[in-house]
C-alpha cells in the first residue's frame, strides 16, 4: 500500500490534499495536482491521491460528479482502479 504519511512542513500542498480526503472535500486534491508541473511529482501526487481514494473514495467520486472531465481527476480514478487491480 501506497504510504499516506507526507510531512506538512515539507509538502504542505499535498498534505491539505490528504487532510481535504478525510473530509470529502475535493478541491484541495485538485489544487494539488495543478500544482505539479514536473512528471514525477505528479505521478507521485496521483498515486497518493489515487492511495487515499482507495481507503476513502466519497471526495474523488464528489469531484469526478462535479466536474466529470476533468482530466486530472480521472487520472486519480484511473489510478485508483490500478491499485484496486481492476
Amino acid at each position: 500500500m501506497h504510504d499516506l504519511q507526507v510531512d506538512p512542513e515539507r509538502d504542505p500542498v499535498l498534505a491539505r490534499a490528504l487532510v481535504g480526503t478525510l473530509r470529502d472535500e475535493w478541491r484541495p486534491a485538485a489544487d494539488a495536482m495543478r500544482s505539479a508541473r514536473e512528471w514525477e511529482r505528479r505521478a507521485y501526487i496521483t498515486l497518493t491521491l489515487a492511495a487515499a481514494a482507495k481507503r476513502r473514495v466519497e471526495w474523488l467520486l464528489n469531484w469526478l460528479k462535479a466536474h466529470p472531465d476533468d482530466s486530472d481527476a480521472v487520472a486519480v480514478h484511473n489510478a485508483m482502479e490500478s491499485l484496486n487491480g481492476s
